[in-house]
């Protein structure tokens, strides 16, 4: 395909470039000291050039001091001031951190850069022969990217997931000798890339999220759609309300709805089979998939699109699609206790990821711990799905009280405010009968209460066991 023969070619083109990106700056600033700000420090460090470090933390900039394989110039803690980046001519942000800051103007109008880890590998990377995969979406990349690694390890082709998904990318030791790398990409990543050559871009979904980091809902689509801008292949799912202002810089999508173009993909449903498929005779059997509801199909879809957008005729799905199994804290089931389901679902930090996690049961006697840090996001579209499926609400965290005033007046829903999940795990599992679900998905980011998703999904699990 001359696709593939043009990206090569301005691949090599950046090989023979003597004035790549890095080697046009002596001294970084890395803001945020977290696994990706280490990361990048260990690259620069290899590049050999000049880092210092920004954490609003002074614990972390002091533990950070005794980490070998980084270079400290100098370190910076607390409230953020213009005579840190003094002889500084690039920063390198971590997803953390809010480029609306009005000292970030002021530096950018003084000609200083800004990078993060996803842009510096992708300008800087010779990947003459690797494809790369980049996905993004409200709700469903960490789904879609592992369920893409799976699929192409069972086929012997060299792959590795990188980026959002937990893996730095520039922590990947050659990168070159891959035949596939998969980078799952949110917004914040997606914010700084420019110059970016990917293959395939893949955006899954967008619904309200981060709403106290972006202006407005089209904001947030904007930066999202920057992915389809600079990828070669561009796939989006066509039933998203607010991806079909994108159809015009679409190559392929996926969907329930009748399909658009020859190889666009949608459900074929017999009796008690469904199938993908798409009119060039690929029929991929999904009747056995593990992964529960709907949505998991169309992330099944999503990763066939992006593996057949570089492998026309790969066909090898359905062994692999049948060991498939739940990731930890997405619709994690957990135990079978005196009749009662339970299950995690930490990663559900927004609106819409709750809603398709209860959309996903068929039981209406659902007992839902949910609430944390609302992020500024509306919760009214809750309401409906609240009133037909959701028996007891029990909250934690900060915003606990703003979702008790949006859904006090629904009749049918008990709501019970906890000081903690270990409160919410008891009284909703006192409440729930024989047959009923106990199903944590907060809509909320977790950073009230815990470091991150992971840590408040594991305390949810290690109360479930103990009960």
């Amino acid at each position: 395909m001359d696709y593939y023969h043009d990206a090569c070619t301005y691949r090599a083109s950046k090989l023979e470039d003597p004035l790549m990106f890095v080697r046009e700056f002596t001294h970084v600033l890395i803001l945020g000291c977290g696994k990706t700000g280490l990361s990048i420090a260990r690259y620069l460090k290899r590049k050999h050039v000049k880092t210092s470090f920004y954490d609003a933390n002074k614990l972390i900039i002091d533990k950070i001091k005794n980490i070998q394989d980084i270079q400290i110039v100098s370190s910076f803690f607390g409230e953020l001031k213009e005579h840190f980046f003094n002889g500084i001519d690039c920063i390198a942000v971590s997803p953390g951190v809010d480029l609306r800051n009005p000292l970030f103007k002021k530096l950018k109008e003084n000609g200083v850069k800004f990078c993060n880890d996803i842009s510096l590998f992708l300008e800087e990377t010779n990947l003459l022969t690797t494809k790369v995969i980049g996905v993004t979406g409200t709700n469903g990349k960490t789904t879609v990217c592992s369920i893409l690694e799976k699929i192409l390890q069972k086929s012997q082709i060299k792959v590795k997931a990188a980026g959002n998904i937990g893996y730095p990318v520039l922590d990947i030791e050659d990168a070159h000798d891959l035949n596939i790398l998969i980078l799952e990409l949110s917004s914040f990543q997606i914010e700084l890339l420019n110059f970016s050559e990917i293959d395939v871009g893949i955006i899954l979904n967008i619904s309200e999220d981060h709403m106290d980091r972006y202006d407005s809902l089209e904001e947030y689509l904007r930066i999202k759609a920057k992915l389809l801008d600079q990828s070669k292949i561009k796939i989006i799912n066509r039933d998203d309300s607010y991806l079909n202002t994108l159809q015009h810089k679409t190559t392929v999508s996926f969907g329930l709805s009748q399909p658009k173009a020859k190889l666009d993909y949608s459900l074929d449903m017999q009796s008690s089979s469904t199938y993908i498929v798409n009119d060039t005779g690929l029929r991929v059997d999904i009747s056995n998939l593990k992964l529960p509801g709907r949505h998991n199909q169309l992330n099944v879809m999503a990763a066939i699109a992006g593996i057949r957008a570089i492998y026309p005729n790969f066909n090898s799905f359905e062994s692999v699609l049948i060991d498939i199994k739940g990731i930890p804290h997405r619709l994690e089931w957990i135990r079978h206790l005196n009749g009662i389901d339970f299950y995690n679902d930490s990663k559900a930090t927004n609106v819409g990821a709750t809603i398709v996690a209860l959309e996903s049961f068929d039981n209406s006697n659902i007992f839902l711990i949910a609430g944390g840090d609302s992020k500024k996001q509306s919760l009214l579209p809750l309401k409906n799905i609240l009133e037909s499926k959701v028996k007891g609400l029990f909250l934690i965290g900060h915003d606990a009280s703003i979702f008790e005033n949006c859904f006090s007046n629904i009749s049918s829903l008990k709501i019970e405010k906890c000081k903690d999940m270990k409160e919410a795990v008891f009284l909703s599992y006192k409440q729930a009968k024989s047959g009923d679900v106990v199903l944590l998905s907060p809509a909320c980011a977790s950073y009230d209460m815990y470091d991150n998703y992971i840590e408040r999904g594991n305390d949810f699990k290690y109360l479930i066991e103990e009960l």
